[in-house]
C-alpha cells in the first residue's frame, strides 16, 4: 500500500509539474532548483513553450494562472511531505498503531484528492489559453513524457523491464 501511495503522489507531483511546463521563460539569474519545489527545470520550461510556439501573451496569460496555483499546491505539497514523514516511522517499534495509520492514511488520501482538483484545475486554465494545434501538440508531448517515465520511473515500482522492484 505505502509503494502505491508514494507512486500516486509522484505522480501527481510530475503532472502538475508538467503544467509548469507551458508557461516560464528560462531566466539566466534563476536560483537553485531548492527554490522551486517541484516541476521540470527551467531550460525544459522554455523547450516546451518554444516548441508550442507559445506568444508571449499566451506566456503571460498562463504564467499568471500558475502563479495564482502555486500556493495552494506548495501548502498541500508541505501536508504530504509532513504526513509522509509521519507515516515512514510507524511501526519501526514493533508495534502497529492501526488507529494512527488510518488518520494519517485518509489525511495523505484527502491531500492527494485537492492535489488531482488543483492539477486538473490548472491544466484545463492552461490548456484553455492555447490554440487547438498547440492543444494537439502539447498533447503529443505529454504522451512522449510518458513514454520516457514508463521506461526509467516504472521499474522503480516493479513495473517493466525488472521483476523485482528497486528501492
Amino acid at each position: 500500500m505505502k509503494k502505491y501511495t508514494i507512486a500516486i503522489l509522484a505522480f501527481v507531483v510530475l503532472a502538475i509539474g508538467g503544467v509548469f511546463v507551458f508557461a516560464q521563460k528560462r531566466d539566466a539569474g534563476a536560483g537553485t532548483r531548492g527554490e522551486r519545489p517541484f516541476g521540470p527545470p527551467p531550460f525544459a520550461l522554455e523547450k516546451i513553450a518554444d516548441e508550442l510556439n507559445l506568444s508571449d501573451e499566451q506566456r503571460a496569460q498562463i504564467r499568471q494562472t500558475l502563479e495564482a496555483e502555486k500556493t495552494k499546491v506548495q501548502a498541500l505539497m508541505e501536508t504530504a511531505r509532513a504526513t509522509h514523514e509521519q507515516l515512514k516511522d510507524l511501526g519501526t517499534d514493533g508495534v502497529f498503531n492501526e488507529e494512527k495509520v488510518n488518520r494519517l492514511s485518509a489525511q495523505q488520501a484527502e491531500t492527494t484528492r485537492q492535489l488531482i482538483i488543483e492539477k486538473e484545475r490548472t491544466k484545463a486554465a492552461v490548456f484553455a489559453v492555447l490554440t487547438p494545434e498547440q492543444r494537439t501538440k502539447a498533447a503529443e508531448l505529454k504522451n512522449k513524457f510518458e513514454e520516457k517515465m514508463r521506461g526509467g520511473f516504472g521499474r522503480r515500482f516493479g513495473r517493466g523491464g525488472d521483476s523485482e522492484p528497486k528501492f
